[in-house]
């Protein structure tokens, strides 16, 4: 993958290592966009829709959301420096950061946010901005929402992982995720399951659902001491799993849906919109 892969894989406690796969589709882009900051001004290309906003391939590049949520990207592929602006839904500077270049670990913005801008490596230097400032957008394209799966009727937002190279990374590194987010793996078939929490800092509630949407059992997992020994922390299915979801710990218990164990105390169902369901089919 040697076009820059800022990759947003909000994923999982899950395996990770494996082989390196390029994990960036093509990204349609609006074109003629613009941002004004307080000096310059800058041709944007806007991402508004998963899965190309979750890899913006270039400075100047504006990654969009429908609502407020933690962003996290890294850049382990990509040889560049960026500035990064996380803006309200406004356009107000909330955040500036800086990512470095082949970066396992990424960033995550400290607020939920609903804009991501991508510049040259001291473009807003140069420039002055700072937080609390307003930039201005043209020509926006209205982003689309993140696919919605229910579980016993509760919504979750969620990014996907269908792609070995996907599910290996999981949400490895990333220090925290939006209430009312997830992440959903999705298998081609049901098969035994085993995740674990390499690199894993968030606290987690892993799902096991069988092909039909059946919850087999949750297992509430807490990051290791050392991350990077987080591997011995196994959390298995119990039976053949071919959706995996993860949301933030304790969200099964606040729904009173699983007993002491991690299982089921009545029928639980995921719910999957079509899309995802195909998405499923096109799994490796």
């Amino acid at each position: 993958m040697m076009r820059i892969a800022l990759v947003v894989l909000c994923a999982a406690a899950a395996s990770c290592g494996g082989e390196k796969q390029s994990t960036v589709p093509p990204a349609p882009q609006d074109a003629g966009s613009s941002v004004m900051l307080r000096r310059h001004k800058f041709e944007i290309a806007q991402l508004f829709k998963d899965p190309e906003r979750r890899y913006p391939a270039n400075p100047g590049v504006l990654c969009s959301w429908d609502r407020d949520r933690y962003l996290h990207f890294f850049s382990s592929d990509s040889p560049h420096f960026f500035d990064i602006a996380f803006l309200d839904a406004t356009g107000r500077v909330v955040e500036i950061a800086k990512l470095a270049a082949s970066s396992e670990v990424g960033l995550t913005s400290r607020t939920e946010v609903r804009h991501a801008l991508f510049l040259t490596a001291g473009a807003l230097e140069k420039d002055g901005l700072t937080v609390g400032e307003s930039v201005k957008l043209s020509t926006l394209t209205k982003a689309e929402p993140m696919p919605v799966v229910k579980v016993a009727g509760h919504a979750v937002h969620v990014e996907t992982a269908h792609r070995s190279a996907q599910r290996q990374r999981g949400l490895m590194h990333r220090p925290r995720m939006s209430k009312d987010d997830g992440m959903l793996f999705l298998y081609y078939s049901p098969g035994e399951r085993s995740f674990y929490m390499l690199n894993t800092l968030i606290p987690l509630d892993i799902s096991y659902f069988d092909g039909e949407g059946n919850l087999l059992n949750v297992a509430r997992m807490k990051p290791a001491a050392n991350p990077a020994e987080g591997d011995v922390l196994r959390a298995p299915s119990l039976g053949d799993a071919r959706y995996v979801l993860e949301v933030n710990y304790g969200w099964f218990d606040e729904r009173k849906l699983i007993d002491a164990d991690g299982k089921p105390v009545k029928p639980v169902k995921l719910e999957l919109p079509e899309s995802l369901l195909r998405l499923a089919d096109q799994a490796d």
